[in-house]
């Protein structure tokens, strides 16, 4: 099948197209040129011009990846690449001769707008107020309302902590603070977290496009955050990892909010990290 994949170039989009690449003609679409038949264009500011093309299926991975903006123009770069560069994306694709029989859209557990919970299903109310969140849930309703008026299958997956080589994001920042000896456990390290392997991601990705639905795709076990950071400290070749009291952290994810909001988010520990290393989220 002839295949069209968005943000190839990206840490999920690479491990996507090197799967996909094995049985399938791969067009990438991303601000980089990638692959054999590259198109190169940024949703955040064009329409794609997919003339010539014809494909049977689409995965849309390309979007603003999940951090704390730190001024408006970060804030606003959501919007303008994940909602509106996912409008783009199916204006473009419905100027097709033929429309492709189905599209996946990469979504996020973080649509539901929880900072924690247990056993978030597909059923959870969708309730994220952040940028990123809010950005991803109109998203999948842009995809959706968009297959449904035209006929063409539609599948969301929703994931949570993507793992794999060189990751990126929260886990790239926990494996260097470990590498580097100042990461510190706080508290028990009880909380869990999903996670999901980006290769796992790439091999469902054919079975989803013939199905359609919106999934939690999880790897079905939820590790503790110390059994996280014990597997990297042993993997860095760091024996132990020290640990601090809750109330400890507590206070200095107090200053962390101070020093941020002075400075833009550059302080490794405030309320919000504090909350994801100690808070349990888990989707099934």
């Amino acid at each position: 099948m002839t295949v069209l994949l968005t943000g190839a170039t990206g840490f999920l989009g690479s491990r996507l197209y090197e799967e996909l690449a094995l049985s399938h003609d791969v067009v990438t679409l991303s601000r980089r040129a990638m692959g054999s038949q590259p198109i190169v264009c940024d949703l955040a500011e064009t329409t794609p011009d997919l003339t010539g093309h014809c494909f049977d299926f689409v995965v849309h991975a390309a979007g603003k990846a999940h951090a704390v903006p730190r001024h408006r123009r970060e804030l606003v770069g959501y919007e303008t690449l994940n909602t509106k560069g996912t409008e783009r994306l199916v204006t473009a694709l419905e100027r097709l001769p033929a429309l492709p029989k189905s599209i996946i859209y990469i979504s996020t557990v973080l649509v539901y707008g929880r900072s924690e919970g247990l056993l978030l299903d597909e059923q959870t109310p969708l309730g994220a107020t952040d940028a990123y969140g809010r950005s991803k849930a109109r998203a999948e309703a842009v995809v959706q309302q968009w297959a449904e008026r035209v006929g063409v299958r539609s599948t969301i997956l929703r994931l949570p902590l993507i793992v794999g080589d060189q990751p990126k994001g929260n886990l790239a920042t926990m494996i260097n603070a470990i590498r580097r000896g100042y990461y510190v456990r706080i508290g028990d390290g009880l909380a869990r977290r999903s996670m999901v392997r980006a290769d796992d991601v790439a091999a469902v990705l054919e079975r989803a496009a013939s199905v359609g639905g919106t999934y939690n795709l999880t790897d079905g076990y939820h590790p503790t955050i110390a059994e996280l950071e014990n597997a990297i400290a042993q993997a860095v070749g760091r024996r132990s990892i020290p640990t601090v009291p809750y109330y400890v952290a507590r206070g200095a994810a107090t200053l962390g909010d101070g020093i941020n909001a002075l400075i833009g988010r550059k302080f490794p520990l405030d309320s919000i990290a504090l909350q994801k290393l100690t808070s349990s989220l888990e989707a099934v």
